[in-house]
């Protein structure tokens, strides 16, 4: 039996889900959490095979959430709600995203249906998580203003973002466009979201996903030559 967490802010949504998704699935096992805070608590003391939130919650949202899965539990899949979404993004997140995303209202049935190939899938032991390149396209489709610090295998980076856009990147002494690849070629790092922007300059003019679609590229072609050489040196 499966586990899954619930994390919304709104009770009667959350009791909504659990019973129709029920429906769908009798053998799904479900946690609730009220927000953030209270899904770390309960992922701390329970085992979760997947994550259903919404982004927006108080005291701890979705972001801070998903940025501490990515540190705690990076292969931990998760599937995220959110009202703040449009058709035009909709066919790139289904070609990268390594979140799936629904829009609300929710179509109960596919959510379901997007339920049970997660879970399927981990029990094949694919390999998931939360790559940078979904975690952007979250941050793109609520128009946030943040900053990222991103590790893996002890390198690190960061990225500005302004109104959902990418606005700067830096990796070592690289910065820019040339950073951002670097930083999305990276196989789920750790995120951590800081909701302030240090660095306003913007040396990233390209759209988000020009540049989300060249690091990924990138990323495919470092994994097919099993070479793993930096971005930078190219």
């Amino acid at each position: 039996m499966a586990n899954i967490l619930v994390v919304d802010d709104v009770s009667v949504v959350r009791t909504f889900l659990v019973n129709k998704l029920k429906e769908f699935d009798d053998k799904l096992n479900f946690f609730v959490a009220g927000n953030g805070k209270e899904a770390v608590d309960c992922l701390e003391t329970n085992k979760i095979d997947l994550v259903l939130t919404d982004l927006e919650m108080p005291e701890m949202d979705g972001f801070e959430l998903l940025a501490y899965m990515s540190s705690k539990y990076p292969e931990l899949p998760a599937i995220v709600m959110t009202a703040n979404w449009s058709l035009a993004l909709e066919e790139k997140n289904n070609q990268l995203a390594s979140i799936k995303c629904f829009k609300k209202p929710l179509d109960i049935e596919a959510l379901s249906r997007a339920v049970d190939e997660t879970l399927l899938s981990r029990t094949q032991g694919q390999l998931q998580g939360i790559n940078l390149a979904s975690f952007l396209q979250l941050v793109s489709l609520e128009s946030r203003a943040c900053t990222l610090e991103i590790t893996y295998k002890g390198r690190s980076g960061s990225v500005s973002c302004l109104d959902g856009e990418l606005i700067n990147a830096v990796t070592g002494d690289v910065t820019g466009e040339k950073a951002a690849y670097e930083l999305i070629s990276w196989d789920r790092p750790s995120i951590k979201i800081f909701n302030t922007i240090d660095n306003r300059e913007v040396q990233i003019k390209k759209p988000l996903m020009s540049i989300i679609m060249e690091g990924m590229r990138m990323k495919d072609e470092k994994e097919s030559t099993g070479n793993g050489k930096d971005i930078r040196a190219v």
